[in-house]
């Protein structure tokens, strides 16, 4: 008895660059669009654009506000020191490779903040 054998062809893993990722992800976010419509359009799943905005979100999320602990400093001895230190922002930021340490005249406070709001913005 001849039996009869179909093969299909199996489906492999499809990749996609990070390039094509973020063209899907702008597209979806144009008002009145529907992401299940620009998944069919692109042969995707719904649920992978989903992800792939929800990533997005997460990589472009950042803080408006990060607080800081700021260690106790010790009272210097009465000299130039004290003055120094009365004069002077001084801002300790814990990192993974050792804090980072920003002083900064007051007289300066409001370019400072500028600064700041560079960095973390």
């Amino acid at each position: 008895m001849d039996s009869l054998s179909v093969i299909t062809p199996k489906r492999t893993r499809r990749r996609f660059s990070p390039e094509f990722k973020a063209g899907i992800v702008a597209q979806c976010r144009q008002p009145g669009v529907s992401v299940a419509r620009i998944a069919l359009d692109n042969d995707l799943n719904a649920n992978l654009v989903r992800r792939w905005i929800s990533e997005a979100r997460e990589v472009v999320a950042t803080p408006g506000f990060m607080p800081i602990s700021l260690a106790p400093i010790a009272s210097p001895p009465a000299s130039k020191a004290t003055a120094h230190t009365a004069n002077t922002i001084r801002m300790e930021i814990p990192r993974a490779g050792g804090a980072v340490v920003v002083e900064w005249p007051v007289e300066q406070a409001h370019q400072c903040a500028t600064l700041l709001r560079d960095l973390l913005g």
